[in-house]
């Protein structure tokens, strides 16, 4: 990982070095809407970075391990999982209202907040060992990573000047996902030790698991202790104190609308890809572990170009690029037969993640500053309220006619996504004045 405080004020800002005005005093003061200066931004990437990095590591032990942990130790069958997903998901659906309790703190403080609460509860899976012992580390975790996922790029971009903020999620994402790539790495390198060198594997493959767990709380405890250096002008100070409420506004309906959509795709793609290739295909858990590894290692690289594109051809143009080729993925995963193929499509799907921060960068450019993270908690919200349904309508769909017709039925949402991106342009047009 590229150390963030080798990179110029510029570029962490996201302003144009040959445009930048000269100077010698990293105290100058920056375009960046937040009103940080140069120094602080630095400062303020760094931190960012890091707390990103190290959260990835703690997300990503804990949902490497947790399929085995839950089957092999815990005794869970499938109809279990499905009911502690849908446990876990709650948190999701209720986002808005633990947003507007948790940035009273203010964006940096609340981060801090919801990276304690899930390092406890990745803590906590460790010494579950009933599935009723599962439930409250599964809230209280699920609490934590979801307040984080709107939390980071709330902080991302308030640190990125206009024209840029796709290149700044781009870094981070990058980041991420070198801890993702490290995380699944230790754990596969672990178990595969572990294996070799146990003369009781099962035993020890627990008392692994259940220090994983411990790791990814610590891991996230840490990411947290980071985040609270997190550097806050006096305009944030003013913002908490003004106490943001849950943000609900008619200027934001395309993006409401396109979170939902998202949610609804990604509900379909986590609840049965995988299965397809396990259940359909044989594909063992080492294989699909070696997957998520490549997987990351392509965000890794990628991440930062993906945010160029953002900034260089607009979000309606690299979305629409992305829904296209989530289109041929879903199509892929019904129609295709062979599991080269499939691998193929799983890993161009993981890809395709990076190009959600097209929405978020959009929100930005529409929204006023103060309805930023509590809009991004409203489209988090939003993306779980098909959490249940949507799976459900796929399982009957499944069970009724194959494993292809979730797919096909996913393809729906992809279209529809489609459609709505056309019309960001015209939405930034007509909401140019909105935000001042």
């Amino acid at each position: 990982m590229t150390a963030p405080s080798t990179t110029s004020s510029s570029a962490v800002a996201g302003s144009n070095p040959a445009t930048a005005a000269p100077s010698s005093n990293d105290d100058r003061t920056s375009d960046v809407e937040s009103g940080l200066n140069d120094a602080q931004l630095k400062r303020g990437f760094l931190l960012l970075a890091l707390t990103t990095f190290a959260m990835a590591i703690a997300m990503n032990i804990s949902q490497a391990i947790q399929p085995n942990f839950f089957r092999e130790v815990i005794g869970m069958d499938g109809g279990q999982n499905g009911y502690l997903i849908a446990i876990r998901e709650i948190p999701g659906f209720l986002l808005i209202f633990v947003s507007a309790f948790m940035l009273r703190l203010g964006m940096s403080k609340a981060t801090a907040a919801s990276l304690f609460v899930a390092g406890v509860g990745f803590a906590l899976f460790s010494m579950s060992g009933s599935f009723l012992a599962l439930v409250l580390p599964t809230l209280i975790s699920s609490i934590g990573y979801h307040s984080w996922m709107q939390l980071q790029p709330a902080l991302g971009l308030s640190l990125a000047a206009k024209g840029a903020e796709g290149t700044t999620l781009g870094r981070l994402s990058a980041i991420g996902f070198s801890g993702t790539l490290i995380a699944l790495v230790t754990v596969l390198a672990t178990l595969e030790i572990v294996q070799r060198r146990s003369s009781n594997f099962s035993e020890s493959q627990e008392t692994a698991f259940r220090v994983f767990f411990i790791a990814a709380g610590v891991a996230a405890v840490i990411a947290g202790v980071f985040i609270t250096r997190f550097p806050v002008s006096a305009s944030d100070q003013a913002m908490a104190k003004a106490a943001p409420k849950i943000t609900w506004r008619k200027e934001y309906r395309l993006y409401y609308w396109l979170a939902f959509l998202d949610g609804s795709r990604q509900q379909i793609y986590f609840a049965f890809a995988p299965f397809v290739l396990v259940e359909q295909f044989n594909v063992k858990v080492t294989t699909l572990t070696t997957l998520l590894i490549i997987s990351a290692l392509i965000n890794w690289r990628t991440g930062k170009l993906v945010g160029q594109c953002v900034d260089r051809f607009g979000e309606q143009r690299v979305l629409t690029f992305g829904y296209v080729l989530h289109g041929v993925t879903f199509l892929g995963f019904a129609l295709s037969g062979t599991v080269w193929l499939l691998y193929f499509f799983y890993l161009l799907y993981n890809w395709l993640f990076l190009f959600s921060m097209g929405t978020t960068t959009y929100l930005r450019k529409i929204c006023k500053r103060e309805d930023l993270a509590p809009s991004l908690a409203m489209g988090v919200s939003l993306s779980h309220v098909t959490a249940i349904v949507v799976p459900i309508a796929g399982a009957a769909l499944w069970s009724q006619l194959g494993y292809k017709f979730p797919f096909l039925f996913g393809t729906i949402f992809v279209v529809l996504s489609l459609i709505s991106t056309q019309r960001i342009n015209q939405s930034k047009a007509d909401l140019e004045g909105f935000r001042t």
